[in-house]
């Protein structure tokens, strides 16, 4: 009799476990269940809420298994709420140009000047698709350039050459602006048009739900979306499974894993506008957790090991003692059960 219960207990936490580890990607709504159903400790969120209560965030959302475990607002934000993402746009500006490389209408070696016939001065035709995406175009990098109208006519026929193309890793907008221009001469379509179409609908995210800032009639791929916590929460969950959402392949996977890897030798915590952990670049989260990084923390946070996607927004500086892998740690340290996951 004690052997039939134990076993037939053996059986009910298997199986629970089993189906914690089953993904589920969201409809038109999304599920919302409770920590300990996914193998995460509610007490340990808490502590991540807490954190980012006191460091000026304006929401936090944290997916395990494809499940909303927990979900926070602070302030006047709310689930409808729409915040700048900042430069976690450009990790989407990757996934448009490896799907346009994919159609054949674009590819790592072609030049500025294929597409973009008055680059100036000379030397910036000579700028590849590939090291826009890895920040070594060598392009002058105006921290003004955000603010600018003409930021594209800048960037295309104004903006020097600092250093020759693939010599230096230099963090810059300036230089990815020539990827919009580059984007829709190659393919007759704005950044924002074509990631609409080809991943945003296919994923569930409302036009409500996401914009894209344009100057001079082009996207801004540095810096162009605003959109909701639980647009980034889907993207993340898109990324986390290699580009694939409920068995359609949106993303080419090996587009994403060639993105999250080191796209060069300068600084390898760097693949093409995604972020790695190669470096260490958040201490005690898993080595294989990479991310979309905003100004200000607007950010979507992956750990495949754990299959877990954290998201954090704010339209606030962020204080003194801010360091963004506190809350990473924490998060990924409430994750009780570490296994089973999915590939």
């Amino acid at each position: 009799m004690l052997r039939q219960f134990v076993w037939s207990l053996l059986v009910v936490v298997l199986s629970v476990r089993g189906a914690a580890a089953q993904t589920v990607f969201p409809g038109d709504d999304w599920e919302t269940v409770t920590p300990a159903s996914q193998g995460v400790d509610a007490a340990g969120l808490e502590k991540a809420k807490a954190w980012l209560e006191s460091h000026n965030s304006k929401s936090g959302v944290v997916i395990r298994h494809g499940r909303i475990v927990a979900e926070w607002y602070f302030g006047d934000a709310n689930r409808q709420s729409k915040f700048a993402a900042y430069s976690t746009s450009k990790s989407l500006s990757s996934m448009a140009t490896g799907l346009a490389i994919a159609d054949g209408k674009l590819a790592l070696d072609h030049t500025v000047g294929k597409y973009v016939a008055d680059a100036a001065p000379a030397g910036k035709k000579s700028v590849t698709v590939k090291q826009l995406l890895s920040m070594t175009s060598g392009v002058h990098n105006d921290p003004n350039v955000p603010q600018r109208e003409d930021l594209f006519t800048y960037a295309v026929k104004m903006a020097p050459m600092d250093h020759q193309p693939g010599a230096k890793w230099d963090y810059n907008n300036t230089g990815l602006a020539l990827l919009s221009p580059v984007f829709h001469k190659a393919t007759g379509q704005q950044i924002d048009d074509f990631l609409n179409e080809r991943v945003f609908r296919p994923i569930g995210i409302r036009s409500d739900d996401l914009t894209w800032e344009r100057r001079e009639e082009l996207a801004i791929p540095y810096s162009g979306c605003h959109t909701t916590a639980r647009s980034l929460g889907r993207i993340g969950l898109l990324v986390r499974h290699h580009g694939k959402w409920n068995n359609k392949q949106i993303v080419p996977a090996a587009w994403l894993s060639e993105s999250i890897a080191a796209s060069q030798e300068l600084n390898k915590s760097y693949g093409y506008l995604w972020w790695n952990n190669t470096t260490n670049k958040w201490p005690n989260v898993p080595k294989d957790a990479f991310a979309a990084l905003g100004k200000w923390d607007n950010n979507i946070f992956v750990a495949p090991s754990l299959d877990l996607i954290v998201i954090r927004q704010s339209d606030l500086a962020p204080g003194k003692d801010h360091k963004i892998a506190e809350y990473y740690q924490l998060v990924c340290d409430a994750v009780t059960v570490k296994g089973p996951s999915v590939p």
